[in-house]
């Protein structure tokens, strides 16, 4: 595990409220702290800066990473955080290129990335890992679960850790649906009866409700 991926490792202690999982780079060759004390690598932390590649696509994300998250790391773990927009595709790309170069380090240390860029990335073995049972504040986290364990249908193994978790709501008008539809079966009755009475967004939120209907029909 290189001084880069000891640093990302740090900052996935803080618990970062958001959807998604983090993944670690490789380690640098000769380079192991397996040995090492949490508080030890803490120690050896202080003073770096983490490159974070993420999803910029939220203002509020982007806010609440930029002037809480970044100031609360340097200020209590004296670690730079350094935001870097990056997903998908391009992450892919770019570790890859790296792989290709053999680079010894790569310009991301840390990565905010969805399941099928897990996915990917495990084919290409461009994650570090295990790595989350080094992690203190992992042993509240529900590895077991399915939700949290198997991502893009694999098994996570310690490669990524999440860092928050998402729930779709539905508002209604309570004084014009006193009886909201309460399954996706009820809620298909209910569109038909009232057309022009139902609506959802056609972004990122709109088609995760959509994905769960699939899944269920």
């Amino acid at each position: 595990m290189s001084a880069l991926v000891l640093r990302a490792i740090l900052f996935l202690v803080l618990g970062v409220l958001a959807a998604g999982s983090f993944g670690c780079r490789p380690a640098a060759p000769g380079v192991s702290l397996e040995n090492l004390s949490w508080e030890q690598i803490a120690a050896q932390a202080r003073g770096q800066t983490v490159n974070l590649a993420m999803w910029q696509g939220d203002p509020f994300i982007n806010a609440y990473m930029r002037d809480y998250v970044a100031p609360a790391l340097l200020t209590h773990h004296g670690v730079t955080l350094r935001l870097l927009p990056g997903q998908g595709g391009d992450l892919v790309s770019t570790l890859m290129t790296e792989i290709e170069a053999r680079k010894a380090a790569s310009e991301i240390d840390l990565m905010w990335i969805n399941g099928e860029t897990f996915y990917q990335l495990r084919q290409l073995k461009a994650l570090y890992g295990p790595f989350t049972d080094r992690l203190p504040n992992a042993r509240y986290v529900d590895f077991a679960s399915e939700f949290i364990g198997v991502d893009f249908q694999q098994p996570v193994g310690g490669m990524e850790c999440p860092w928050g978790g998402a729930q779709l709501v539905a508002i209604y008008h309570e004084q014009r649906v006193p009886s909201p539809p309460r399954t996706r079966a009820a809620l298909a009755a209910w569109v038909r009866a009232h057309p022009g009475r139902f609506t959802f967004d056609s972004s990122f939120t709109g088609m995760s409700f959509l994905k769960s209907l699939l899944y269920e029909i």
